[in-house]
């Protein structure tokens, strides 16, 4: 037994030596590297691939951009991005529902959906026809008791029924716009 406590003192003996041998070097090699140096992205990214940030801000959600021109068949098949934002179209009027409410459509070299707009202010009185240039806040479905509720005003549901959950206008502002 003598023999086997001896060679397996030596075997310990032998495996204690090594330890810190082989923590020295892998230690040394960090120490002897020298500076790290690096790679830029710039260099990585060829010139062409570069992000640029204009083209970033276009490609941005347009919910997050107030919407400022013609009512169109695009701004109506995008009306859900535009919902609790207050936007400015320009379209004729095409209907007086009420004194509070009328529609309005595209100008006459386009054919868009009809839009109901409710006046969250009052606004000067607007005949058929008129070009108008609206600024108010695009609301998700229309609701006649919902609406008549946050407005305050009485409604016949009869004339809104082809309106009931279809985006719609609750404006603040309209300007006539001069004939062309």
């Amino acid at each position: 037994m003598g023999t086997m406590s001896k060679q397996s003192w030596m075997k310990k003996a032998a495996m204690l030596s090594i330890l810190p041998i082989t923590a020295f070097g892998v230690a040394g090699c960090n120490s002897t590297s020298g500076p790290e140096t690096g790679t830029d992205v710039e260099d990585i990214v060829e010139e062409d691939e570069l992000i640029d940030e204009e083209d970033v801000a276009e490609e941005a959600d347009p919910a997050l951009e107030p919407y400022d021109g013609a009512y169109d068949q695009d701004f109506y098949d995008d009306a859900e991005n535009y919902v609790g934002q207050e936007v400015t179209v320009s379209a004729d009027v095409t209907a007086t529902l009420t004194d509070d409410s009328f529609v309005i459509a595209g100008g006459p070299d386009t054919t868009v959906d009809p839009l109901l707009v409710i006046e969250e202010q009052e606004i000067p009185p607007l005949d058929v026809g008129q070009a108008v240039k609206l600024t108010g806040t695009v609301e998700q479905a229309f609701d006649v008791a919902a609406v008549e509720e946050e407005f305050g005003i009485d409604l016949e549901d009869e004339l809104f029924a082809d309106y009931v959950g279809d985006p719609y206008l609750a404006v603040t502002s309209a300007e006539i716009l001069e004939e062309q």
